[in-house]
């Protein structure tokens, strides 16, 4: 693997939803002392974030390497670009101005946005993006005949033409790539960065970046970041520093914004919409869905999950609206082709458009169809019996809440008896998946980002040896039927922008999932906000913003930022 392909997985494949320690705090630090209404007053604008597990903030602001980060990196660090929250897949302009490829989809030239200053006021130019990409992609060569899996990333090095054009030359298409670098993949100053010797081991405890912060001050559980009146993008309305302290418990962090000492914070946990939302009327929260979804895995290669029908049985008989009120952190339900209903509405095949439902007939006329019986809660064809579990990963608290009301539908609608077998994470992921000793496990189905990313993990390719020791996604070992491999491939060399050249593979890889059900898509990955309006308004809202009000992450806080005023 190269070594963006490697780091991009890592980042891609984290918990969809919201993760354990978003949601609990993951921290054992007492109550937040944070902002006030004379702070706001004052333009001090307060987040609440998590803390590691030494209960300080680390002072380093690599994002490529050197341990720890600080929370706020996105504050300084932006990418090229930023992806949609509205209109899934889609690119907004950033540090770029534009990208072109060529016809074959290998080489990627991006004209730069002029004018941007990095805070030490040294100007932004080609010479940052070139030694950034450098440094992302690894090292150049030409493709790897005898293993594909091995071909570097790029041809050659990424190089400038000028101080405002950039030319990157891949191995193999990649139209597609440009989605993952936004959402990963910061540009850092050459000029600092390319003094560092091994920018992975640099531990940066001041950055200088293009974003509209500056460190003004740091201690261990206090980061005071100044907001910069010669931002590119802008002058806020009133933010004059932004304040960052530790979040405590959910319970706590949830009471902190309730009294306006905290103003904004990732997270909410479950029930967030029935306790947060009553503690104070001007207490807000939103869910922003990233395209991922999280479901169940079957294991398609083992009896009974390679019979189809069976798959397309325990798919109709789940009650979807009871998952997601049970975790009430205002997920929708996605269609069953497995991509969300909000993001890409635009995208989703003619009748399965709408959120899935729950089908008892459909599901009982599914096992007559393959033949199937239940006999003492176990299926049973041909004289043999196969009894069912579950696999559930215990470090994952909205698993554990979903997987007993599955197995409650299982046996409601269908009569089959299906055994919970929960696990400690290290467990559940290094030996029950890895060595594919399941039949059902709840993980993640589609990854983030664009519809490609949705479905990228089922293509063939991730079925090989190298792949799956290094768990490359499609968990299932779903070998999908040629065609959709062709598909997935076409999306990838097919430019994001043209949703009219993207809707026929796309409709191949959806139809393919409705027919054949390798896996179940339950839930939305993304990420709760939570917020007060008493000392800031103007947070932006799910469909009308193009951007989310993250705390975490590159390019939503800053545009989140240029949109409060004071209340």
């Amino acid at each position: 693997m190269t070594q963006l392909s490697r780091r991009t997985f890592l980042a891609l494949t984290g918990v969809a939803g919201l993760t354990a320690a978003t949601l609990s705090g993951c921290t054992s630090l007492g109550a937040v002392t944070g902002n006030t209404t004379g702070a706001a007053k004052n333009g001090i604008l307060t987040i609440g974030a998590a803390i590691n597990n030494g209960n300080t903030f680390p002072q380093n602001y690599n994002v490529y390497g050197g341990g720890n980060s600080a929370p706020g990196s996105g504050l300084f660090w932006e990418t090229l670009f930023r992806v949609s929250q509205d209109d899934g897949g889609k690119l907004v302009p950033n540090l770029a101005e534009s990208v072109a490829f060529s016809s074959d989809g290998r080489t990627a030239t991006y004209t730069l946005r002029k004018g941007v200053k990095w805070s030490d006021g040294e100007d932004f130019n080609a010479d940052d993006v070139v030694f950034s990409y450098n440094f992302i992609f690894g090292t150049p060569g030409p493709p790897d005949a005898a293993d594909p899996s091995k071909t570097p990333f790029l041809n050659k090095a990424v190089y400038k033409t000028d101080d405002y054009t950039v030319v990157v030359p891949y191995n193999n298409p990649n139209f597609q790539e440009d989605t993952n670098l936004s959402l990963y993949w910061v540009i850092v100053p050459e000029h600092i960065y390319g003094k560092q010797g091994d920018v992975s081991k640099y531990v940066d405890p001041k950055p200088v970046g293009t974003g509209p912060g500056k460190v003004k001050s740091f201690t261990n559980e206090r980061i005071e970041i100044e907001i910069r009146d010669d931002y590119w993008g802008g002058k806020s309305h009133g933010v004059k520093s932004v304040v960052i302290v530790p979040q405590g418990t959910v319970g706590n962090i949830q009471s902190q914004i309730s009294k306006a000492k905290v103003d904004w914070s990732d997270g909410g946990g479950q029930g967030v919409l029935t306790t947060f939302l009553k503690q104070s009327k001007d207490n807000g929260y939103s869910f922003w869905p990233d395209g991922s979804q999280r479901g169940v895995q079957f294991y398609v290669n083992v009896a009974p999950m390679d019979d189809v029908n069976v798959r397309k049985a325990l798919r109709a008989a789940i009650d979807y609206n009871a998952v997601v009120q049970a975790l009430g952190t205002g997920f929708t339900v996605p269609s069953t082709t497995g991509l969300d209903t909000t993001l890409y509405s635009k995208l989703i095949i003619s009748g399965y458009d709408k959120p899935a439902a729950q089908d008892a007939s459909a599901a009982k006329q599914a096992l007559t169809d393959g033949g199937w019986t239940v006999t003492g809660g176990n299926l049973t064809k041909d004289g043999k019996s196969y009894p069912l579990a579950l696999a559930v990963d215990l470090g994952q608290p909205d698993d554990v809440t979903v997987a007993p009301l599955l197995i409650a539908a299982w046996k409601s609608a269908l009569g089959i008896t299906v055994t919970q077998q929960s696990m400690a994470d290290a467990v559940f992921q290094q030996d029950q998946l890895a060595n594919q000793k399941y039949t059902m496990a709840l993980w993640n189905t589609n990854l983030n980002g664009s519809p490609y990313n949705a479905y990228e993990a089922y293509s063939q390719v991730n079925l090989g040896a190298t792949e799956q020791k290094n768990g490359y996604g499609n968990q299932g070992r779903w070998k999908c039927p040629n065609d959709v491999d062709a598909a997935i491939s076409t999306l990838q060399s097919t430019p994001p922008a043209n949703q009219s050249a993207i809707m026929a593979p796309l409709a191949v890889i959806q139809q393919a999932v409705v027919d054949q059900a390798p896996f179940v898509a339950l839930w939305p990955g993304g990420g709760g906000e939570m917020y007060t309006t008493t000392n800031w308004k103007g947070w932006p809202k799910p469909g009308s913003s193009g951007f989310a009000p993250r705390t975490s992450g590159y390019n939503n806080i800053n545009q989140t930022l240029l949109a409060l005023t004071p209340a």
